[in-house]
């Protein structure tokens, strides 16, 4: 069984953290690893360390926004990755929250990405077509292209555009 340790203090953190964090999502879909220190004195915000019998397995980061959860970060050490670790965090995490939980995923033009999206949909998580873009999370950062995934159903496509405008004021600070 694996445990999910809520990070308070940024001198606690598990030192392959960051490494992880940096290596599995492209420059334009992070923050600066000053930004997601800064993170952790955000009520809303929350990043969990994922251990198995004390070893350091990866990380999520989780939203509690009002109307629902969003999921920001989630990754796996890749000598890890394919045992059901991933499958138990977000169970675990999905378990913790009452609200419906959203997520970002890359659009399936690569094996990985559809790998990503098969994965969540093994969890009863959906894909939601309507156009999302991930605003850029600094001026020298660009928008990435991205499909909101969303459990524990759709999202109605008349809530849509509030759910994003949510996202993007609540989690990247954009207000259009």
């Amino acid at each position: 069984m694996i445990q999910l340790l809520s990070v308070i203090n940024p001198g606690r953190l598990n030192c392959e953290l960051r490494q992880i964090y940096e290596s599995s999502f492209p420059e334009d879909e992070r923050r600066d690893w000053v930004q997601l220190l800064d993170l952790l004195d955000n009520k809303h915000f929350k990043l969990y360390e994922i251990y198995h019998q004390a070893r350091f397995l990866g990380f999520i980061t989780v939203w509690d926004l009002e109307e629902f959860s969003f999921i920001e970060h989630f990754a796996i050490q890749a000598n890890e990755q394919g045992k059901g670790y991933g499958t138990q965090a977000i169970n675990q995490v999905l378990s913790m929250n009452s609200k419906p939980m959203i997520l970002e995923v890359e659009e399936p033009f690569t094996e990985t990405a559809r790998k990503r999206i098969s994965f969540y949909e093994r969890l009863n998580f959906s894909v939601n077509n309507q156009s999302y873009f991930q605003p850029p999370y600094s001026l020298d950062k660009n928008s990435v292209k991205m499909l909101l995934m969303s459990y524990p159903s759709k999202i109605e496509t008349s809530d849509f555009e509030r759910i994003k405008a949510q996202i993007h004021d609540s989690v990247y600070g954009y207000r259009v």
